[in-house]
């Protein structure tokens, strides 16, 4: 094309005209005369469409796809390259099956490994990537890369941690090692001294901090009881909400008006945030986030309150001095406790308590009973399973003759990695992949769990909300025992529900189990009746009982602060 039509196609992109310049190049150009250049921009102005369709997608990623052959992997290769993995990740967000095409990304990103993986900007994608393509092992090759040539960052650092609870390989000595090495590289806000805790006061403010007090999160069904109860003690409530204006919703407002007090703090900076917080005397200070909320745990590297806790978002240290307390219980936290750096407080029975659900229950009859093969599940997010994972569900599926697997996610990733690994092993057949649930259609989802006669649980990061709603739908779940707060969760959960027996203590015994249960319907019959008559009567959704462990752990963290208080 000639100087001027460059200067125009530049002018029109600084313009947001995409429509425009595709026009332009599709009219100008044909396949065959089309630089990789002119690929790449046109990859990128269909994508940057508003009201995009599927179609433009297409189009956009093959634009890529064509960008980067051409180019004979030089800087167009590396710049088209990056933009299929950024399209293919944004449909991901979107729930769309355009995610799949992130296996191209992936073969594109393996080819240009002998020129770019050195490259910044190559590795920081490989992040995307891999996450999307559930391949946790490289996902941390890449972030182990990045933090050995660039140090320590943020965003590096908390995704290195986090993606660590997805696999065996650390212990919690391992994390304690490297969250200290990690919770250096955050800076201290500025902040008053806070009062030592009044014991005596009559009322105290209690600020819960979060950036999830939203409809698609599922923390909103462990703190919504709790609450309301506490408008019945001495404590105040405060929700401080992270969330932006723009991502408020019904559940925003429903929780606005649920607390005391409500403070919007998702448009300030972290020293903005700090301030409103000791402005208002908060007296205990609750992170419901952990490193989830990467972009606001600066916050708790600074004492803002006399007492401040980690509890619920986050099942782990998150390294900071300034936390006094991870709330835990006496099931998930055992004899590794002195490596999560913070303090535990164990609460007696459960770490939280689920409200239940505003349905009537219905017995769940035993699926099998009508479909004469029977049925596993998992409807824990896909980001959870592991090889070892899949390994263990197949070999489940292989011992257990006329059996099939039911799938279904509420965050979206490449389900064809899933696919493809059971179709390995001839059992594409015997899988079944559902489509997310719209929210709004919540009673669809826990309608899932009657087709599922025994649910399997992921390891070492077990299910925790969709192992309240299968056992609240009278479906019982198969476990691993684990060995830090995290993996312990479903531990702590099935023991609350007084079936200790669907425990596994190893892989093999995991298996072993699943074939026991699939060929002892009666044994799991008796299991489905017993929960259905008293689950609800369990730690699990007592939460008036929670709500006073709750309260009297608040009283008795608060005396220990203020007997160290210095």
């Amino acid at each position: 094309m000639s100087e001027m039509n460059l200067s125009k196609l530049k002018k029109l992109f600084q313009e947001k005209r995409y429509t425009e310049i595709i026009f332009d190049i599709e009219s100008s150009t044909t396949e065959k005369n089309r630089s990789s250049a002119l690929h790449n921009l046109l990859g990128v102005c269909r994508a940057s469409q508003k009201g995009k369709t599927d179609r433009d997608v297409k189009y956009a990623l093959n634009d890529f796809e064509t960008a980067f052959y051409e180019d004979n992997l030089s800087e167009i290769s590396l710049e088209s390259l990056c933009n299929h993995i950024k399209l293919c990740a944004e449909m991901g967000r979107k729930d769309s099956e355009l995610l799949n095409n992130m296996l191209t990304s992936q073969k594109m990103y393996l080819d240009a490994e002998k020129k770019f993986s050195e490259d910044d900007k190559y590795l920081t994608h490989g992040i995307d990537l891999y996450k999307y393509l559930i391949k946790h092992n490289k996902k941390i090759y890449i972030l182990e890369k990045i933090i050995k040539s660039k140090g320590l960052n943020k965003l590096f650092g908390s995704s290195y941690i986090t993606s660590q609870m997805y696999l065996s390989n650390w212990k919690q000595k391992n994390f304690a090692e490297f969250q200290k090495k990690f919770s250096n590289i955050f800076r201290i806000l500025d902040s008053k001294k806070p009062v030592k805790v009044d014991l005596s006061k009559k009322k105290i403010k209690v600020g819960f901090l979060s950036p999830d007090f939203k409809q698609s999160h599922s923390i909103t069904y462990f703190i919504k009881d709790l609450i309301k109860d506490l408008k019945q003690s001495k404590y105040v409530t405060f929700g401080l909400s992270l969330l932006k204006t723009n991502q408020r919703d019904e559940t925003t407002d429903e929780f606005a008006n649920l607390f005391d007090d409500w403070i919007d703090l998702g448009d300030k900076s972290d020293q903005e945030i700090v301030d409103n917080i000791q402005d208002v005397n908060i007296d205990i200070l609750i992170d419901l986030a952990g490193l989830w909320s990467l972009n606001r745990v600066n916050i708790f590297n600074t004492r803002i309150c006399p007492l401040q806790i980690s509890w619920l978002g986050f099942n782990n240290s998150t390294g900071f001095k300034e936390i006094d307390f991870i709330l835990a219980d006496t099931k998930t936290v055992q004899n590794e406790e002195k490596e999560y750096i913070t303090k535990i407080y164990k609460l007696p029975h459960i770490w939280n308590s689920h409200c239940g659900f505003e349905y009537k229950r219905v017995f769940n009859e035993l699926p099998y009973k009508r479909n004469n093969y029977f049925t596993f599940g998992s409807l824990n997010n896909f980001v959870k399973i592991n090889e070892e994972v899949l390994n263990t569900w197949i070999q489940i599926l292989k011992k257990v003759k006329n059996s099939k697997l039911v799938l279904k996610s509420s965050l979206f990733v490449c389900e064809e990695v899933i696919k493809k690994r059971f179709e390995e092993e001839g059992l594409g057949n015997s899988l079944e992949i559902l489509k997310k649930t719209k929210r709004k259609d919540f009673l669809s989802h826990l309608n899932t769990y009657d087709r599922i006669d025994l649910c399997l649980d992921t390891f070492p990061f077990t299910g925790v909300t969709t192992t309240f709603e299968a056992l609240w739908k009278n479906v019982p779940v198969l476990t691993k025992m684990g060995y830090n707060f995290n993996s312990r969760c479903g531990e702590s959960i099935l023991k609350n529900a007084n079936i200790k027996n669907f425990i596994a203590i190893s892989n093999s015994d995991y298996i072993d189990k699943a074939v026991f249960f699939a060929s002892n319907i009666n044994e799991l019959d008796k299991t489905r009746k017993n929960l259905f008559d008293k689950i609800k009567e369990t730690p699990l959704f007592n939460t008036k009982g929670f709500s006073n462990d709750f309260c009297e752990a608040l009283d008795k963290m608060q005396m220990i602060v203020s007997k160290n208080y210095k």
